[in-house]
């Protein structure tokens, strides 16, 4: 079966220096993939690159492919109209608009591709916290509740294969489990997602498999249960030691 997300020989160089090397990554339709790692060991660098973006102008090179087609020699935009949407960390949220024309603002186009763009009654089913604050600004939300309009204005453009780079940063505890627990009901519902979060705690109760990166590079990756186990996330991300 092909994937629905799938890189190769993926890579960014800045100046001089190779930022990401990243052999073969590949989610499948339905598949909650978490990407976890130090700071600084390129999981947004990842997640940039796959939509053929990042800040500081880097060399991206590698394959990108999404239900078989390729978007390497695509620009950004042209990526996100294929399917492939970003959350960035920092969310996308217009702050003197309210909850509802933050919504209308994305999305609502017509799709040939048998892609599902979801429609305001989805995101408030989806949502129902949003439902009840549709006419607050953006600027009058909670921190959660923010990541959870971020989240859903990019459902409004149809996804194929999300990507949400550290969506529960600044969140209590309680709103990390609400964001992880919606993001997995996500992929549940079909849609390839790469997650990138600095909580493994959290972020492994959620995931199907972990991938973990240093420096760049893949150093670890398998199922969620098997990698709980591996020493090098128990004793460094877990606070546990291996036997």
């Amino acid at each position: 079966m092909i994937p629905m997300l799938e890189t190769r020989d993926l890579a960014a160089v800045y100046g001089g220096n190779r930022a990401l090397a990243i052999p073969h990554l590949a989610v499948a339709a339905g598949e909650l993939v978490g990407v976890v790692g130090a700071n600084g060991a390129g999981k947004s660098t990842l997640v940039n690159s796959l939509l053929g973006w990042s800040r500081g102008r880097p060399r991206i090179s590698g394959e990108v492919t999404l239900a078989g087609e390729a978007l390497s020699h695509l620009p950004s935009f042209e990526r996100v109209r294929k399917g492939l949407l970003l959350i960035p960390e920092g969310k996308l949220v217009f702050a003197t608009m309210s909850v509802e024309d933050n919504l209308l603002a994305v999305g609502g186009q017509l799709l040939g591709d048998r892609r599902r763009a979801y429609a305001l009654d989805d995101i408030y089913d989806l949502f129902p916290g949003l439902k009840e604050r549709r006419g607050h600004l953006g600027a009058q939300l909670s921190g959660g509740e923010r990541q959870m309009l971020g989240i859903a204005r990019a459902l409004r453009l149809g996804p194929r294969a999300l990507l949400l780079d550290e969506p529960s940063i600044g969140l209590a505890p309680r709103l990390v489990a609400t964001v992880l627990a919606t993001v997995k009901q996500l992929a549940a519902d079909g849609l390839a997602v790469l997650l990138v979060e600095q909580n493994v705690r959290a972020a492994i109760e959620v995931v199907d498999r972990l991938v973990l990166i240093e420096r760049g590079s893949i150093v670890a990756q398998g199922p969620a249960g098997a990698m709980r186990d591996d020493p090098r996330i128990a004793e460094a991300y877990l606070g546990a030691h291996a036997t």
